[in-house]
């Protein structure tokens, strides 16, 4: 295997995998070599991993895997590298189990498959040789968006992100109330809020922070304004994101849903045709209400959420109560149309949204 070390990190642990792959995947052992591309970058502004391609050849083919490894000198980042360990482990899998029971496959195309498909997710710090490894599926189909994360979402593209979370958001309602036992696991071993909830408000702090230095200069007769703003998010974000103040409307929630962390396909004619969600270190249990507002006012300027918030709210809901029906709930029951714009109004009137 040819590479160059990337971090301490990208140990030999790293190198076994990719090579227990490459032999699952039907390579001949022994007779088959990587490479891995040299664009290696930081994910998601936040350090939380190192994202490379692997690209196994052999036997006159060509496999290739996106591959994360944590930073080795950010324990913060470390805990959230595990925490998205976790989910690809263990929630997902739950989560794809559940939906097979219920007769519903990824070729139905009615189900919530939009993840990465994921070979191994593992992380193991205790070792003096650390194996800390993320390795999912790379599909042409699906490119990193070309898409600028300072310019608003459009409707095409948005319409896909709310189907796929009200599928994800329907998955927890109908678990917690016929697998309570199962489903109990997501809630307490990795995805809760709570300390690891303030480890992302300690994240989004200093942004904001960066942000107002960065802004000051040009809007010094604001800081006032915009400080107060900041607080009174943060103060929102924090009981948006307890599950104490939300039951029994939580659910396993994405917890970074924007446009950086959304890959899509697209037809001939340049047309949205399917979404995947990346990215899951913030993923926790949480109300659903987080995952919209996150993307909403993050990924949509105010002219576009006053324009289509509406609509696409009612198509979130329409799509988690299709999904909850097939797995046996009851939307009305379980989480109200209703329910769901009560549960807005406090965030959409804090932005006039």
């Amino acid at each position: 295997m040819a590479s160059r070390k990337i971090t301490p990190m990208f140990n030999d642990y790293v190198y076994e995998a990719i090579r227990q792959i490459a032999v699952e995947q039907g390579f001949t052992p022994d007779l088959f070599s990587v490479d891995f591309d040299e664009e290696t970058r930081l994910e998601c502004d936040g350090y939380v991993s190192f994202v490379f391609k692997a690209i196994i050849n052999g036997d006159d083919r060509e496999f290739t895997l996106w591959c994360k490894v944590p930073p080795n000198d950010d324990k913060r980042s470390l805990e959230l590298f595990k925490r998205e360990c976790f989910f690809y482990r263990e929630t997902l899998h739950g989560f794809y189990e559940f939906q097979s029971e219920k007769g519903v496959s990824e070729e139905s195309g009615d189900g919530f498959y939009a993840t990465p498909k994921c070979y191994l997710a593992h992380c193991n710090t205790d070792k003096a040789e650390p194996e800390a490894l993320i390795m999912l599926e790379y599909n042409e189909a699906f490119e990193k968006w070309d898409w600028d994360k300072l310019e608003p979402i459009n409707l095409e593209h948005t319409r896909l992100v709310m189907q796929q979370l009200g599928r994800l958001h329907a998955l927890s309602f109908a678990m917690k109330e016929q697998r309570p036992e199962a489903f109990e696991q997501y809630k307490q071993a990795g995805v809760v809020a709570g300390e690891q909830g303030s480890d992302l408000i300690t994240l989004m702090k200093e942004s904001f922070d960066r942000a107002l230095i960065t802004m000051k200069t040009r809007f010094e007769s604001e800081q006032e304004r915009i400080t107060a703003v900041k607080d009174a998010v943060f103060e929102n974000l924090k009981g948006c994101c307890d599950p104490a103040t939300a039951e029994p409307y939580c659910v396993v929630t994405h917890g970074d849903c924007w446009i950086n962390n959304l890959i899509y396909s697209h037809n001939e004619n340049n047309v949205a045709t399917g979404i995947i969600l990346t990215d899951w270190q913030s993923s926790r249990y949480a109300s659903p209400i987080l995952d919209l507002c996150y993307f909403f006012f993050i990924s949509a300027g105010e002219q576009f959420r006053r324009d289509n918030m509406d609509s696409l709210l009612h198509h979130y809901h329409a799509s988690l109560a299709e999904f909850l029906t097939k797995l046996g709930g009851d939307a009305s029951r379980q989480f109200p149309l209703t329910t769901l714009l009560r549960l807005m109004k406090p965030y959409r009137d804090l932005l006039g949204s």
